[in-house]
């Protein structure tokens, strides 16, 4: 866990600052620091540590909330799959999202049930 207290008020307000901007540039200007400093701070290995701890936060938030809507998003476009006054564009496009969205998540799993057996195996190997 990254320590923020061995941030200087600077730099911690630099990695605000970087969370919510697009650009390294964006970010110096809001932080109020030059560019140049702001490269500097990402060069810093404690810098490094809390800006993957606050981008890890801020996913992590992110992938609940869109975990929450997933079922919502799949009800509508299986609705507008099943609606037959819908035109038939708009249902074979939610057809085809529905699908290309269940085959990744087959995907998905089989790939972490994989890669869970071969950490098993490695496991073994080491013991």
């Amino acid at each position: 866990m990254a320590d923020f207290g061995a941030l200087n008020p600077r730099q911690r307000r630099f990695l605000v600052a970087l969370v919510a901007n697009a650009t390294v540039r964006d970010a110096a200007q809001a932080a109020g620091i030059g560019e140049r400093t702001a490269w500097r701070y990402l060069a810093e290995p404690s810098v490094k540590a809390a800006l993957t701890e606050r981008q890890d936060a801020v996913l992590g938030h992110v992938s609940r909330r869109l975990a929450s809507e997933m079922g919502a998003a799949l009800d509508v476009l299986c609705g507008i799959m099943r609606n037959t006054a819908a035109n038939d564009a708009a249902r074979v496009s939610a057809a085809r999202a529905v699908l290309d969205s269940g085959l990744r998540l087959a995907e998905l799993v089989t790939l972490a049930e994989r890669v869970a057996e071969l950490e098993a195996r490695m496991e073994e190997e080491e013991r």
